[in-house]
């Protein structure tokens, strides 16, 4: 290898002063698009573009599935559970803000169940009759609606699994995993691009050295070569190391930036997760259709009948029908004349009375007397339960916004991250890094190699 004395160092370096001046420039710029590319190949395409094995798919689409587990569980595991957010509910000031469409639903269920489960003693009774059952059982709606709260919230781990809501958010929406790393780490990405100028100048720098004492033709694609490869490896070192602030040669102090960032980081990751991800309407709807909707079903069920039982109360009771019981004949729509001689159909107005005694008291009070399907009363109540789940997003969605409140996401994400250990904090950015670095680094090598070697070429026609 043929080493230039110094006075040919300084000859040629007059001669071709341009091309020296641009290899720190040319070095800089391999840097800063290797990096570009880099962080271009973390995210596209989203499908795999090539012909066979012989193609690429961005690494956080093709490793989602591994990515969104690793996530899950940091999120469901250490920053929130679904009993901490569901037991900030209050279910009196759910069932007042969604008293109107609940009624409404609530009425349609109940004209619907009852003819089916409890048909003979449903069409025995006069439409007025019919009536004031539908409305009985509508007032005792907003009771219904506290009980659930609570029956919920006693077996939200039963009725509701978090970690799977969040896994089929993530993945039904790449763009909201993509947001997650490209707008919580931003940061980050904007100082790989700009440690690339740095870096690759300082190595150009070099470069230009030892082009001027060797110029050997293999100087370029070697120096491009480590320059892709260094700056790729370095920027990913110093977003992440050291996790506590270092000071270094005694001048220098350095924290990993994604550390140093973890109070913002985690208002925007808390953010990010509130607004997309385990938005109020989100956790409604996993509730209703998620993976547990049956046992939601079955609970739900559970307090209906509950509700029913305690409004029948002791079926052998039965109310004294002398002229206190005057005034339901008014409220039936019926004569107050001959009580035991004016008949509805083929039912004396002693025997409707024995059916719907106990309207004014409760729904189907008195239909416990005329012969209640007791059998049927389960199914009836499991009928009406799947009704009301199937229906119950809609009808939250006036209270939507005081869930939002009531919840909290946004704020417990926040106060829980920014309060986690540095290798905890690390793992919620990290795992796009680490899926494919090596790849990456490499790439960044390949693409600074093949520049250096199109340097070489323009060297060796330019120079004089």
């Amino acid at each position: 290898m043929h080493i230039q004395s110094w006075p040919e160092i300084v000859s040629d370096v007059r001669a071709n002063w341009l091309i020296y001046v641009t290899m720190p420039v040319i070095a800089s710029l391999v840097g800063f698009g290797t990096k570009l590319v880099a962080i271009k190949m973390m995210f596209r395409p989203q499908r795999f573009k090539g012909f066979g094995k012989l193609g690429w798919q961005g690494i956080i689409p093709r490793r989602s599935t591994q990515m969104v587990e690793v996530l899950c569980e940091t999120l469901t595991g250490r920053l929130i559970t679904a009993r901490e957010i569901a037991e900030r509910l209050d279910g009196a000031e759910i069932a007042a803000l969604v008293e109107r469409p609940l009624r409404t639903e609530i009425g349609r269920i109940a004209r619907g169940v009852l003819p089916e489960y409890q048909p003979a003693l449903w069409h025995v009774l006069p439409p007025v009759a019919q009536d004031v059952v539908v409305q009985r059982v509508q007032e005792a709606a907003p009771d219904v609606v506290v009980s659930l709260t609570e029956a919920v919230i006693d077996h939200i781990d039963e009725v509701f699994d978090l970690q799977s809501m969040v896994t089929r958010e993530f993945l039904a929406d790449p763009d909201t995993l993509e947001s997650m790393f490209l707008d919580v780490g931003r940061r980050e990405f904007r100082f790989i691009r700009l440690s690339g100028l740095v870096f690759g100048f300082g190595i150009g720098l070099v470069q230009a050295c030892a082009w001027a004492v060797f110029h050997n033709p293999w100087l370029m694609p070697l120096f491009g070569l480590f320059t892709g490869w260094f700056t790729d490896w370095a920027a990913l070192r110093l977003i992440f190391n050291p996790k506590e602030r270092t000071r270094y040669l005694g001048v220098i102090t350095w924290q990993g930036l994604f550390l140093k960032h973890r109070i913002p980081v985690a208002k925007e990751y808390g953010a990010l997760i509130a607004t997309r991800v385990l938005t109020a309407d989100r956790l409604v709807r996993a509730l209703c259709t998620g993976t547990c909707v049956d046992r939601m079903v079955a609970v739900t069920a559970d307090v209906i009948e509950r509700a029913l039982r305690d409004e029948l109360g002791d079926v052998q009771k039965r109310l004294d029908f002398g002229t206190a019981a005057l005034p339901i004949l008014k409220e039936l729509g019926l004569p107050d004349v001959g009580l035991f001689d004016v008949g509805v159909g083929d039912l004396s107005i002693g025997g409707l009375l024995d059916v719907v005694s106990g309207v004014v008291g409760g729904p189907l009070g008195g239909i416990t007397g005329a012969g209640l399907d007791m059998a049927r009363v389960e199914p009836m109540c499991q009928a009406a339960a799947q009704d009301l789940v199937a229906v119950l997003p809609d009808v939250l969605t006036l209270a939507e916004d005081y869930l939002t409140r009531a919840l909290q996401v946004q704020s417990t994400m926040s106060e829980k991250m920014a309060a986690m250990t540095p290798d905890e904090f690390e793992g919620v950015l990290r795992p796009a890094f680490r899926a494919d670095e090596k790849t990456l680094i490499a790439v960044g090598a390949i693409l600074g190699f093949l520049v250096g070697e199109l340097q070489v070429q323009l060297v060796e026609h330019l120079s004089r």
